[in-house]
């Protein structure tokens, strides 16, 4: 063999194998032919435009990402299927990032992007007008653990069947540790089960955080989040307020959160949440906690009923042992904080039942005179480094109860004046 044969031999080996760009429309006509022609590690530029699409990654570890972000660059399924479909073993290097996802239409789940037995990265994105039948109108994310961050999940609902497992906005289910973080879900409904804005139906260890989940409707439970069967979930410093139910007087649980925990699980870890409920005819107004939840725990949240309701409420059923309640404050003016056998819980362990003091009726943050500055439990697991906007979650040696944590104003400087 020649040197030179040698020499191209060499390079033919060594030389590395690049990603490779593909723009849409200009090197590809449709979204899908840019997948179809991508190899692993490929990167898809997409261009301000409508595209009337269903795509389906088709297990590629490609990025999908529009140039001009989610207001100018739409997928429009047409209401003929899912808009987006991961099914085939994708993981977190397949991404989704910068689109409206609109009008997707799901027999089952997930009408705007459909998630299954794949762990895709799911980040920047406007999902609305989706429908779904079973659960996830929005998104459904089963058997997953996806990455699902900083997302808008708005005005998607149930059609086409009565029931479900629930989730307007976003369900998970099936074992999996899906992280919902830093989203936007309002707005959405579920017209006849529980959870209006996020369902948990038997998720696995998810975990949502630093998620603002508001005015979102359900129908009997779980307005804001509905958890049911295995969800281990770890529930960190959320928003959750103005979310409502439909159901017949007096027969609403949970317009917050619903929970009903199996036999022989722990159920979900609430850390530093504001939970602020709503209609006077729901029982647990911010929180319902049913089944077997003796070993649930809530440290530092803000749990706040409409007026005359009672905030959080334990069905004794099937358990007479309430979750553990560390540094909590549950209250509802004109009515009661914690029910049921959480009643024991009142006064024990830092808990208060107090008005928390919040800057305006739409504004949690804590005024400077809140009960709930100082009065958390900085030995609570899993708290963040940083409060839900972005601010020190610790100060002073100190946490605050809720969502946010109270900055004190800067002493002032004085300056000396000179002889």
């Amino acid at each position: 063999m020649t040197r030179f044969s040698i020499l191209c031999l060499m390079l033919s080996v060594t030389l590395p194998s690049y990603a490779a760009t593909i723009t849409v429309p200009a090197g590809q006509p449709t979204i899908q032919a840019a997948i179809n022609a991508a190899k692993n590690g490929d990167v898809i530029i997409v261009a301000p435009g409508t595209y009337f699409e269903n795509i389906n990654f088709l297990g590629k570890a490609i990025s999908v990402k529009s140039s001009g972000g989610a207001k100018v660059t739409i997928i429009d399924g047409g209401h003929a299927n899912s808009v987006v479909t991961f099914s085939s073993g994708e993981g977190l290097k397949s991404v989704l990032h910068g689109f409206t996802i609109q009008n997707g239409t799901a027999g089952l789940e997930g009408g705007g992007i459909y998630i299954d037995n794949a762990s895709p990265s799911i980040t920047g994105n406007l999902v609305t007008n989706n429908t779904a039948c079973n659960g996830g109108a929005g998104i459904a994310v089963t058997f997953s653990s996806a990455f699902v961050q900083s997302n808008t999940v708005t005005n998607n609902s149930q059609s086409g069947c009565a029931g479900g497992v629930g989730g307007g906005g976003i369900e998970v289910g099936g074992a999996g540790a899906a992280q919902i973080l830093a989203n936007v879900v309002e707005n959405n409904s579920w017209s006849s089960s529980g959870g209006g804005g996020i369902s948990l139906w038997g998720a696995g260890t998810p975990t949502l955080r630093n998620n603002y989940i508001r005015g979102n409707v359900a129908y009997d439970q779980g307005g804001g989040i509905y958890i049911v069967n295995y969800s281990n979930a770890l529930i960190v410093q959320n928003l959750i307020y103005n979310n409502t139910l439909t159901e017949d007087i007096n027969a609403g649980q949970g317009a917050g959160i619903y929970l009903l925990v199996p036999s022989g699980y722990a159920g979900p870890l609430l850390v530093n949440n504001t939970i602020v409920g709503t209609s006077s005819s729901v029982q647990g107004s911010a929180v319902y906690a049913s089944g077997f939840y003796d070993q649930a725990m809530f440290y530092n949240n803000l749990m706040i009923g409409a007026s005359g309701t009672n905030a959080v409420f334990c069905d004794s059923t099937y358990d007479q042992t309430p979750p553990t309640f560390t540094d909590n404050d549950a209250y509802s003016p004109k009515g009661t904080g914690l029910l049921g056998t959480c009643a024991t819980q009142s006064g024990a362990n830092g808990n208060i039942s107090v008005n928390p003091m919040f800057a305006g009726a739409s504004n949690f943050h804590l005024r400077a005179a809140s009960p709930a500055i100082n009065a958390g439990d900085v030995s609570a697991p899993d708290i963040p480094p940083l409060d839900l906007i972005g601010n020190p979650r610790i100060v002073d040696g100190n946490i605050d109860m809720g969502a946010y944590e109270y900055q004190p104003p800067a002493p002032e400087s004085v300056t000396p004046v000179q002889p």
